[in-house]
């Protein structure tokens, strides 16, 4: 087993678990926004779609499924796959989709972006939110995504980014240092894991314009780029 696989893996069962609690921390450390972050990419797709009819749907590295049921809610004939490593994740996810009775439209499958499990061009849109910077093998990943969407189809990163302001930059690495990583610590009982969050949001070099590029290297052409509340995030919405 390689260095990445063996990341992985440790990644993997860090979030098996702290999966219990990883939706109350995660609300109380974004203060809710992650919620309005999260409906932008509805938004985005509702203007950038051009009509046309959706009807599959892969959210990668869909965690505990948060994304996966606004898509539901909004694409009434879509049928979506939420895929994810984390198999606690995902029994957390099926029970938030069985409280929404969305278990129809909803399936979930256990897996990597580097290998996913469907054939070419079976995909309208690939959501990732919060997702791409544990990706490691990354240029894998992103070859995979563009396999499996079909022509024109349209892929949406919701990810961390870097704010370019010095002091607001100053401010969101204290809080990621000093808060965020003291607080979800204590609360989830497990330090590597929101010790780990902080460096990779830290460390995640592929922001703004270099994540154009990497995207546009394996032949994605960006549509539209958002960055949201003072840069913290970033929204880029691509098709092939």
């Amino acid at each position: 087993m390689n260095k990445h696989s063996l990341k992985e893996e440790k990644i993997k069962n860090m979030f098996d678990h702290i999966s219990h609690k990883y939706d109350f921390i995660n609300h109380i450390l974004s203060f809710g926004i992650d919620f309005f972050w999260r409906r932008r990419i509805i938004h985005l797709l509702d203007k950038f779609n051009n009509k046309k009819k959706i009807q599959n749907i892969l959210d990668l590295a869909t965690g505990t499924g948060d994304l996966a049921i606004l898509l539901a809610n909004r694409f009434d004939d879509a049928n979506i796959i939420g895929l994810d490593p984390s198999e606690n994740m995902l029994k957390v996810a099926q029970k938030k989709i069985k409280n929404n009775f969305l278990e129809k439209k909803i399936k979930l499958i256990q897996g990597y972006s580097q290998h996913i499990p469907f054939e070419n061009e079976t995909f309208d849109v690939v959501t990732i939110a919060f997702g791409i910077r544990n990706f490691q093998y990354i240029h894998l990943s992103i070859r995979e995504i563009y396999r499996i969407l079909k022509p024109l189809g349209i892929l949406v990163i919701l990810e961390f980014s870097k704010p370019s302001n010095y002091w607001i930059r100053k401010i969101f690495c204290f809080y990621s240092h000093f808060i965020m990583n003291k607080i979800g610590s204590l609360l989830s009982n497990n330090h590597f894991a929101y010790n780990y969050l902080k460096e990779s949001i830290k460390s995640f070099s592929y922001c703004g314009k270099k994540m154009n590029k990497l995207l546009k290297y394996h032949k994605f052409n960006t549509i539209y780029m958002q960055k949201l509340t003072f840069e913290i995030a970033s929204i880029y919405l691509l098709n092939k």
